[in-house]
């Protein structure tokens, strides 16, 4: 821990350690100018002034020790929430979706906190060290004989505590492991609170077994962990006594001691036990941050050994798109809930700029999964992605990426236009908010959406505008008009989507709405994972929209 603060800004952490040092000395001579004032051994006229300026320097030096981590703290706070994140938008995908969302939110904010509240007791430890440091040169020049079973003491607990550090280690990492399914339950929590609040044994059932039982067992380990550091705390207090007991009891009976020493002793003994205590109680802080800090370096190892070099070795793609080709592409993953393996592909493909392509098929067909690997988002085990005849690969990936625009079936909407021009496009989003029925609801201003407090379909349709916006030659619609009412549903298949076939951009929408098949340059059907059919319904004569655009015998058919 001291180590990454150090390597995290070694001028500022050295600043505070001579801070706190000069802090903690002075303390510790303040202490021993007063004991040998009350020994009459000063002169009383200059002795005050003594007094006020070692004061002053204690109150200085501790105030710029503070400032200076605080200052430092809340950077470093930041910088690793940051790195964190670019550390996040990094990583490809696939990666990110097998540690979990919570997880990733446990790094961003439990260990983040955990290594911040450490660092903020940083210059107490400087201070306190340095008096404990300061009072035993005071002792060991009163009496080195009495300063040597001191040391012999201190010697034994740093001795015993070595021995018993991994008890309550333990306990803590135990702790930590178990905050993350503690924060995949709040996750299903909040994110399945109407599937709860509609099913009551379900929600009995979830509490009292899924949710309880990760927050008794997350309490458990905690309370293992602070009763283990109490016991810690505890033997250094018996210590303590023990080495007062030995000074005033033990030690007289066969050395000679003059009783000024013993009495010097006993006071800055007594003084000693703050610092003592607040050493000993950060202990807790320190274990559990250095346990956060072997977390996000394992995440930094995971993630960097995974990481695309997009970014390292981005090649900049031609601004003019020609063709995107697949070729030979397929993608193996795991489902969950079939409890087997899925093949996608090989998928063989090509787009071109003005195109309007419907992927369809079934539930679980593999529509998703096509999509995702042609966005880049995952990245096929053979086959090969081709942009303007470019093969894609880690170097050029990033860039690739910048080529799409795309609304998932389960999209976030972003409260904020960000890397949007607002000004050039002002007369735009006026137009695009009427027609999609949204300017009684929601306004732009200084580059934020006034509300997002909308139906999931309103929603959607503040999303297509924002898509609208990015002017990408390649937009993915996945299942767009589901939670679309018909009036809108036929205004995207109708217009919105000519609309932006007629300024040359490709659209590929994964759709079921077979009403509207008739509208696409092609829909390639996708059956477990592989083509069994492209049609071209404006390859012939133009139907209605209330015409099947697949069972139509006019449609030309072409069988994988």
């Amino acid at each position: 821990m001291l180590f990454f603060l150090w390597r995290s800004s070694w001028i500022i952490i050295t600043g505070v350690f001579l801070s706190g040092a000069v802090s903690g000395l002075s303390n510790a001579a303040l202490i021993a100018y007063i004991n040998t004032s009350l020994a009459g051994k000063l002169d009383m006229v200059a002795a005050p002034w003594w007094f006020a300026g070692l004061a002053v320097i204690v109150l200085v030096s501790r105030f710029i020790s503070h400032y200076l981590l605080n200052r430092f703290s809340t950077k470093m706070v930041r910088d690793l929430r940051l790195h964190i994140s670019r550390l996040i938008l990094n990583a490809p995908y696939p990666n990110l979706q097998k540690i979990g969302k919570p997880v990733l939110l446990s790094h961003l904010t439990e260990d983040v906190a955990a290594i911040a509240n450490a660092s903020e007791l940083f210059p107490l430890l400087c201070i306190n060290f340095a008096i404990v440091i300061g009072c035993m040169t005071y002792l060991s020049w009163l009496s080195w004989q009495l300063a040597s079973v001191l040391a012999g003491v201190i010697l034994f607990g740093i001795t015993t505590f070595n021995l018993c550090k991994d008890i309550p280690m333990r306990s803590v990492r135990n702790a930590r492991d178990e905050y993350d399914v503690l924060s995949r339950g709040f996750a299903a929590l909040t994110e399945g609170v109407r599937e709860l609040k509609l099913h009551r044994r379900r929600s009995d059932q979830f509490i009292s077994e899924s949710l309880a039982g990760s927050a008794d067992a997350y309490r458990g380990h905690s309370f293992r962990a602070t009763v283990a550091y109490l016991w810690v705390n505890q033997w250094i207090q018996f210590l303590y006594y023990l080495t007062i007991g030995l000074i005033l009891y033990v030690f007289p009976v066969w050395q000679t001691l003059n009783q000024e020493i013993v009495s010097g002793y006993v006071i800055v003994f007594l003084f000693m036990m703050s610092p003592l205590t607040i050493l000993t109680n950060s202990l807790p802080a320190f274990s559990k941050a250095k346990v956060s800090l072997n977390r996000i370096l394992q995440l930094d190892d995971r993630l960097a050994e995974c990481h695309s070099a997009d970014r390292l070795a981005e090649l900049t793609m031609p601004e003019k798109f020609n063709a995107l080709t697949l070729s030979g592409l397929t993608h193996n993953f795991h489902r969950e809930k079939e409890n087997r393996n899925f093949i996608l592909g090989p998928i063989d493909l090509e787009f071109r700029p003005g195109e309007l392509v419907f992927l369809i098929g079934g539930n679980g067909s593999g529509k998703t999964t096509l999509a995702m690997l042609l966005l880049g988002l995952y990245h096929p085990e053979q086959g090969v992605i081709r942009w303007n005849g470019r093969a894609i690969e880690a170097g050029n990936r990033d860039a690739y990426m910048q080529n799409f625009s795309a609304i998932f079936s389960d999209f976030y909407l972003f409260d904020q236009l960000y890397g949007v021009d607002i000004e050039r496009n002002r007369s735009l989003m006026d137009d695009y908010l009427q027609r999609l029925h949204l300017n009684h609801k929601v306004e732009i201003v200084n580059n934020r959406f006034s509300s997002l407090n909308l139906s999931q379909g309103q929603r959607k349709r503040l999303a297509l505008l924002v898509a609208y916006l990015e002017d990408r030659p390649f937009y993915v619609f996945d299942e767009w008009a589901a939670d679309q009412d018909p009036e809108f549903k036929h205004l995207f298949y109708t217009d919105l989507l000519p609309a932006l076939k007629a300024q040359g951009k490709t659209v590929l929408a994964i759709t079921h709405d077979d009403k509207y098949f008739n509208l696409a340059d092609r829909c390639i059907k996708l059956d477990e994972g592989r083509i069994t059919a492209v049609e071209y319904p404006q390859a012939h004569r133009q139907r209605s929209p209330d015409q099947d655009g697949l069972q139509s015998a006019d449609a030309e058919t072409m069988p994988f």
